[in-house]
């Protein structure tokens, strides 16, 4: 593996500055952008979810909800965050832990409160201990003070809120999620619940969907920290490119990314390594990461490493031989092409949809070159790219997406067409069933030729005022491209 270890640190020497990170002054202005949003009679509660337990006495690494994140950058279990847009005296406060050096001792250093403000720009900073207690005074009238709710008779802490309150206009917003999502935020919902039935002249609101408009579109600062994920996830692909000229099954290709992406400051992985050898590369999802490495086959690894909670998503396929058989080939350019002629897409206007509509033609169109379609329609195509051509990147690797909006500069996007050739899949299929024999008989004759062969090209994609900017073009792409690589690889390692 020594030829990995040097060509990190080459690497190493070539990547951009780390970035500064987002600073308490771009928090605090995505909270005011919020507060503006929904109005002087708005109360705004997120919360951290709870840590997720693996198996007995461990837990799963903890990783913040992404708004939170997004509103604080306080990647802390027990963070609550409140907003208070009327009060001219209380308008953002922040719960977290409190410290315990017994408790220290066992799970490490908690942020003392100054800490929290220097870190956040919140400056009101209380126990997590205190979100009822606060809540209650928020309705009640009360005061609150750090040990708990005020005398009864104590100025009211947010007395905006409180006459809101009682004349009517108290909406509390939440982030419900989405459709989809609903079931990932239980603990808003348990408190929506509990709200209702304590307070029930009140009005639960969504946030979820703000958020996303606001995060849709990303700043300077959340640009170089998807950069810095690209980069180090791109210089994964080359170690694994070259590990795979002597890696014995996938696993040890896992561990050299992972390896990589450590070894260059990612934080993690953004989503679990796709590691497909030979036929593996045609499942989707495929994550097993076990199998031998098919000499004579493809390898596809789909990536993404995480930095301050941001992601990259870059997938490659390769030979594991460090050369394309003509099959291969043919295959993989297909693939080539239609990423080729979806990027002019990705302008200002347009939408995902049209990249949908374009990959699916023009990998139709090549199919029927190979004879693997008797026509180019979509439900011929869509027997080798059932999935769609990209998605949005961010806090998320498959990041929140209003649908019918269009692009915008600053938006970052994947474009990753594929094709998978799987003949079984393909012959059982309804649409196969209906094609005449002679059809038929020539279709198989293609599969039996490509069956196996599943590639997938993934970039990153920042949408620009013009041109598009692939953030990921340091990963090799071509057949040439990649064929040098590799053939470098070997003779770095001296085969």
């Amino acid at each position: 593996m020594s030829f990995v270890v040097a060509a990190l640190a080459a690497v190493v020497a070539g990547l951009r500055a780390e970035p500064a990170g987002i600073t308490p002054a771009e928090y605090h202005a995505r909270r005011v952008s919020v507060a503006k949003a929904l109005g002087p009679d708005a109360v705004f509660v997120a919360f951290s979810p709870a840590p997720v337990r693996r198996t007995g006495d461990v837990d799963w690494p903890f990783r913040q909800e992404d708004n939170l994140l997004y509103l604080t950058g306080m990647n802390v279990p027990d963070t609550t965050l409140i907003l208070l847009p009327g009060e001219a005296s209380h308008q953002e406060l922040l719960f977290t832990t409190d410290r315990d050096p017994s408790r220290e001792r066992w799970t490490g250093r908690v942020l003392s409160r100054e800490e929290v403000t220097a870190a956040t720009g919140v400056r009101e900073v209380f126990s997590t201990r205190g979100v009822d207690a606060m809540i209650d005074a928020l309705f009640q009238g009360t005061g609150f003070d750090q040990k708990g709710p005020g005398a009864y008779f104590a100025t009211p802490f947010a007395p905006a809120v409180t006459t809101a309150f009682k004349e009517g206009r108290t909406e509390v917003w939440l982030l419900l999620g989405d459709r989809g999502q609903r079931s990932l935020a239980l603990r808003e919902q348990q408190f929506a619940e509990q709200l209702r039935a304590r307070y029930p002249e009140l009005r639960i609101r969504n946030a979820s969907s703000l958020l996303t408009a606001l995060r849709e579109v990303k700043t300077p600062a959340e640009l170089a920290l998807i950069q810095r994920a690209v980069d180090i996830t791109v210089a994964a692909q080359k170690a694994a490119m070259a590990r795979v000229l002597t890696a014995a099954r996938e696993n040890e290709v896992q561990a050299t990314i992972e390896y990589t992406f450590r070894t260059l400051g990612a934080c993690c992985w953004a989503f679990p390594s796709i590691v497909a050898s030979g036929r593996n590369a045609t499942t989707l999802h495929y994550e097993s990461n076990n199998d031998p490495i098919a000499r004579g086959g493809l390898l596809l690894t789909d990536l993404g490493a995480e930095v301050d909670g941001y992601s990259a998503d870059v997938t490659r396929t390769y030979p594991a031989s460090g050369v394309f058989s003509p099959e291969q080939r043919a295959v993989y350019n297909i693939v080539l092409t239609a990423q080729n002629e979806t990027f002019p897409l990705m302008r200002p206007g347009h939408r995902m949809v049209e990249l949908n509509d374009k990959a699916q033609e023009v990998v139709g169109r090549e199919l029927l070159k190979l004879g693997l379609v008797t026509k180019n329609i979509r439900e011929q195509s869509e027997l080798y790219l059932f999935h769609g051509p990209g998605h949005p990147l961010g806090l998320q690797t498959h990041d929140v997406y209003d649908r019918t909006r269009v692009f915008e500069p600053n938006m970052v996007f994947t474009n990753e067409p594929g094709v998978y050739v799987r003949k079984d899949d393909v012959i059982a299929s309804e649409v196969f069933g209906k094609l005449p024999p002679a059809e038929q008989q020539s279709v198989r004759r293609a599969l039996d030729v490509y069956d196996g062969i599943g590639v997938r090209i993934e970039d990153d994609v920042l949408i620009t005022s013009s041109e598009p900017k692939v953030l990921s073009a340091g990963a090799p792409r071509t057949v040439a491209e990649i064929e040098a690589l590799m053939a470098a690889a070997k003779r770095d390692a001296g085969h």
